[in-house]
């Protein structure tokens, strides 16, 4: 049985811890967590679905706390709780955008000599970055995630939450452009490969319709016509309270209409794996 803190993904007293386990839907198990904003959130998106709160703690990001924190993880932490769980991944994302922060090479690296260094439970995990997508407009950004995927194989999940520009931005709340976060996504996984995440909620009681499947599906068409690698897309919802309750979860039946829907727009697809509430519901390809 997990305990609370591994499903409702608690990051400590006042959201401050650097390490934290949780149980991952999409990894399958338990992820453990790093979070490079223990101050407070730090994003360029404000998504009505994030569950972060917006707290300030006292507590600084220091790449030496870091390391006694993984060092504790992996001496004690996990011998005494979750001996008999196997680490299904080391994450990088935590409270904001982990590629705004100037520490994130270092603590790639951190985490990647973690892995080897304490090869007999972590050396089968995977070391994952989950991205809004925004770094890859930025070429040093950019450069830096081809640097750890071609090093230390980082896989990359990124986010793309709808095909539209109204959707986009009702659900990031943000002043970016859609055509421009797709542009990005298209440049870098041309080169390297990434997974595609996308939230499938209701707002406002409206659940996505066919406009908004029908322009989703044109985009992920327009990535496979440029060759880009994407390993597959994860479509999930919300389960955990919601910053703005004007967003509710799909039903697993809802979940898997809209992939039946997409899957009937694109020939030869990535896998698209499903999430509900309370887990995976089925993998499917499009």
């Amino acid at each position: 049985m997990f305990s609370e803190e591994i499903v409702n993904h608690k990051r400590g007293k006042d959201g401050a811890s650097l390490v934290y386990p949780v149980f991952s839907r999409r990894s399958g198990g338990l992820s453990l967590g790093i979070n490079l904003f223990p101050d407070r959130k730090r994003c360029n998106f404000d998504c009505l679905y994030c569950e972060v709160a917006k707290t300030v703690s006292c507590a600084t990001f220091d790449l030496r706390h870091l390391d006694c924190a993984l060092e504790d993880f992996f001496e004690r932490r996990y011998h005494e709780y979750w001996a008999a769980v196997p680490i299904m991944d080391i994450c990088i994302s935590g409270d904001g955008e982990p590629t705004l922060s100037p520490h994130l090479e270092k603590a790639l690296e951190l985490c990647a000599d973690y892995r080897r260094r304490y090869a007999r439970m972590a050396g089968s995990s995977e070391l994952v970055l989950i991205t809004n997508s925004t770094g890859f407009l930025d070429q040093h950004v950019s450069a830096l995630l081809t640097r750890s995927v071609e090093a230390e194989g980082l896989k990359i999940w990124a986010k793309l939450d709808s095909g539209t520009q109204e959707g986009f931005s009702a659900l990031s709340r943000s002043d970016y452009r859609l055509e421009d976060m797709v542009d990005g996504i298209g440049r870098f996984a041309l080169k390297q490969p990434i997974i595609l995440q996308t939230m499938l909620c209701r707002l406002n009681g409206r659940a996505p319709g066919e406009k908004e499947v029908a322009a989703y599906a044109a985009i992920l068409r327009a990535l496979l016509s440029r060759k880009a690698k994407i390993e597959a897309v994860q479509l999930y919802t919300v389960a955990r309270p919601p910053a703005d309750p004007v967003v509710q979860a799909l039903s697993d039946v809802e979940i898997l209409e809209y992939a039946a829907r997409l899957s009937t727009r694109i020939e030869d697809g990535p896998p698209v794996l499903l999430f509900g509430r309370d887990g995976a519901i089925r993998a499917a390809r499009t």
